[in-house]
């Protein structure tokens, strides 16, 4: 692997990680604090966690500038953003099938087992869409 590709693979680990860190706290805090059912609080956080994931791809996973001092402007991530969008969403709706596959088979006790099991199954697909069509250069 070059040193490009290991450094983009490491911080595709750490901003997915905190992503889905952010995810999964919003998901635990709806379910536990509201009447939300764990299936639209999954919805829910997908949305604030995809904040978090398409800032630090594009800031450091795929940026193309040093990493810090050179970083594009904000108006100029609007492409990006929208192809981002539309690879997080294919995710989400993959995540969110799996996810309702999973509370129908294991019951809604076992949502944050289920949530964790298919985060990892998504995580692969996400990096293939974002180094290969969202963040292309």
């Amino acid at each position: 692997m070059t040193k490009v590709a290991s450094r983009q693979a490491l911080w595709f680990l750490v901003v997915g990680a905190c992503a889905a860190l952010v995810h999964f706290l919003m998901l635990v805090s709806i379910v536990s604090f509201t009447s939300i059912t764990p299936a639209w609080a999954n919805a829910m956080a997908f949305l604030v966690a995809f904040l978090v994931s398409f800032l630090g791809h594009f800031y450091l996973t795929f940026s193309q500038s040093n990493y810090f001092s050179e970083c594009q402007p904000w108006h100029q991530s609007l492409p990006v953003l929208g192809k981002w969008f539309v690879s997080s969403l294919a995710g989400f709706i993959t995540n969110q099938a799996l996810f309702l596959f999973g509370l129908n088979w294991f019951g809604e006790r076992y949502y944050i087992l289920i949530w964790i099991i298919v985060t990892g199954v998504i995580t692969i697909m996400t990096f293939a869409l974002g180094k290969f069509w969202a963040f292309r250069s």
